[in-house]
């Protein structure tokens, strides 16, 4: 089986939170971070440019225009205009009503943050890219 880079974009408004994806994923041979974006609205305008084969996006992220734009929208735009193959969400949030709204946006995963970086990228691995 031939090893497949994944190209990834990683999206939280946190500057520390996506410095830190970087650095894990900058470390694996399969992964190729194309890019990062603080905002869903962002996410959508840097996945249409780089179309990455995955977008690694934090759930709750506040919109500059003050509308509701987070991951889960992003998500769901990502999906309808089919600009990436593979979304997963990335949150503090694990209730049962945001993993709902995740899956019907077409959230490919739902990954809680405060795991292992092993268990991360393992996920992500298998969730891989048709």
């Amino acid at each position: 089986m031939v090893n497949q880079t994944i190209k990834v974009l990683i999206v939280d408004d946190r500057a520390a939170v996506r410095e830190s994806l970087r650095t894990i994923l900058s470390l694996e041979d399969d992964f190729m971070v194309v890019g990062e974006a603080a905002s869903g609205r962002e996410a959508v305008s840097v996945a249409t440019n780089l179309h990455p084969d995955l977008v690694l996006m934090d759930l709750e992220m506040p919109d500059a225009y003050g509308e509701p734009f987070d991951g889960v929208v992003a998500c769901a735009k990502l999906k309808e205009g089919q600009i990436c193959q593979k979304v997963a969400i990335l949150t503090v949030h694990a209730d049962q009503t945001s993993r709902q709204r995740a899956s019907q946006a077409g959230c490919d995963l739902f990954l809680e943050k405060g795991g292992n970086s092993f268990e991360l990228l393992e996920k992500l691995r298998k969730l891989g890219v048709d």
